[in-house]
């Protein structure tokens, strides 16, 4: 594992954690406040970019051996706004 994919499953695990953990655990507002500034992050950069960090979840995710923390991880470049949503309407 290089740097660039340690980073991106730390990201990714920290990210689910946060996901994860139960309201009376973690205040539901400072979980936004935390993931949010990170989403607004990642949705800046470039559309090659936002791919690769795509991948590197997604490879992230096939090492995840809790199915719940795995789907979880798989959801994160939906939820986090990096899935390329004009993709279709560029087509028409």
């Amino acid at each position: 594992m290089n740097t660039e994919q340690f980073l991106a499953k730390a990201f990714a695990a920290l990210l689910v954690s946060i996901d994860l953990t139960d309201d009376d655990e973690l205040d539901p507002d400072v979980a936004a406040a935390l993931v949010e500034p990170v989403a607004a992050m990642a949705r800046d950069l470039t559309p090659e970019d936002r791919a690769k960090l795509v991948a590197l979840i997604e490879t992230a995710a096939q090492s995840e051996t809790d199915p719940v923390r795995q789907r979880s991880m798989l959801a994160l470049p939906e939820d986090l706004g990096l899935l390329d949503e004009d993709e279709d309407e560029d087509e028409d």
